[in-house]
């Protein structure tokens, strides 16, 4: 700052000397509140025309140049107590010590999140599967048990669409454990490196729990082994034609003499008898083959369930996983960033402790120079003293 005056020379002259000195103070300490004032002060003591104009921008150049030499006057005096305080070398070293311990635990910190992540997610898909094991055979067995009550050829429809509801309930619930376990992971990286704002959780690339047990194979047995009529009229024919030759055989071979009705009704009987056993067994038999049919349809279904669902849930984590990775590194980097940052801030000041005498000089320098651009503003308008 220039602190010349040249007593002839017009006040117009010297008001915008004092405004170039003034501007270049403001700009120096980073006041552009200042800037713009006096910036506006100029353009009207520039424009001004006639004499009475000038007047009236000069009184106000003067009070503008005033009020801000002042503030420039308070910043300085200000800074300059803030150079000589004497806990200020002790506060900077402080500052100093506590940035090169965080840009020593980024350092840690840039390799054990990596391994947090991967721990995390390996857990994820780990919980995940044993989940979804343990829920399909808890599925089946109840399906079992509810196949050993009814039969499959007459509730085949219902026993199909329990089935899917369940299996789609039980996919939303596995939806829901992985979208909680990825938050949780998100969460964990969160807490360790301490960042301000909570990662995104990324979305999973899931296909709905409908959709996937859609496409799962039908449940209803087909009846494929089922034996052909024939051969089910021969168990049953079998047996009775058997019940009426021992009825007919036994008494010749006995040397009866049995009337022939008797003989027919005791035929007869024995058909009936013999046939009806065969009959109930053969019903018996179709039953539980039926039932072992429907088993293992739906052992069938689960599997692929499970199957299909597991690997919707490794494809979902490995896509978390990637973008996951993504985010941190980025929120890493800028934490890295901000930690050098203000490890370099804070050696440059721990430095400037060796120039305190001259910086302090040249404070006082600044404010004798603030104080003389003072008084040549209160000499421009006598009437109106700052």
């Amino acid at each position: 700052m220039a602190a010349s005056q040249d007593p002839v020379r017009p006040p117009v002259d010297q008001a915008l000397d004092l405004l170039g000195s003034a501007l270049a103070g403001a700009a120096a300490n980073d006041r552009p509140d200042l800037l713009e004032r006096l910036d506006a002060a100029r353009r009207a003591l520039t424009t001004a025309r006639t004499d009475g104009a000038r007047v009236g921008a000069l009184r106000a150049t003067a009070t503008e140049l005033c009020r801000a030499l002042d503030s420039l006057a308070s910043d300085l005096r200000y800074r300059r107590e803030v150079l000589a305080d004497p806990a200020r070398a002790a506060r900077l070293r402080a500052e100093l010590a506590r940035a090169r311990q965080r840009v020593e635990r980024a350092r840690g910190l840039s390799r054990e999140w990596p391994q947090i992540l991967g721990d995390g997610f390996a857990g994820l898909t780990s919980d995940s599967e044993f989940v979804l094991r343990t829920r399909s055979r808890g599925v089946l067995a109840e399906t079992e048990r509810a196949l050993g009550t009814l039969d499959p050829a007459k509730d085949a429809e219902q026993l199909a669409d329990q089935l899917r509801t369940r299996l789609i309930a039980e996919a939303e619930q596995t939806y829901t454990g992985v979208r909680d376990g990825v938050r949780s992971v998100a969460d964990r990286l969160v807490e360790v490196l301490e960042l301000p704002v909570p990662l995104p959780v990324p979305d999973l690339p899931l296909q709905s729990p409908s959709e996937l047990v859609a496409g799962l194979s039908d449940p209803r047995p087909s009846g494929a082994g089922r034996a052909p009529i024939p051969a089910r009229l021969l168990t049953v024919v079998m047996p009775s034609y058997g019940g009426i030759m021992m009825a007919v055989v036994g008494t010749r071979l006995l040397g009866f003499q049995v009337p022939g009705w008797a003989l027919a009704v005791g035929a007869g009987v024995g058909a009936l008898a013999l046939g009806g056993a065969a009959l109930s067994g053969e019903r018996k038999r179709g039953l539980d083959r039926r039932r072992g049919e429907a088993r293992t349809a739906v052992r069938g279904m689960v599997d692929e369930f499970q199957m299909a669902l597991g690997k919707q849930v490794r494809d979902a984590a490995r896509a978390a996983n990637t973008q996951l990775r993504r985010d941190t590194a980025a929120a890493f980097n800028r934490m890295e960033e901000d930690a050098a940052a203000q490890l370099t801030s804070a050696k440059a000041a721990v430095d400037g402790l060796a120039r305190l005498p001259a910086d302090v000089a040249d404070v006082d320098d600044d404010i004798a120079t603030v104080r003389d651009l003072r008084r040549r503003a209160d000499a421009l308008n006598p009437r109106f003293p700052g």
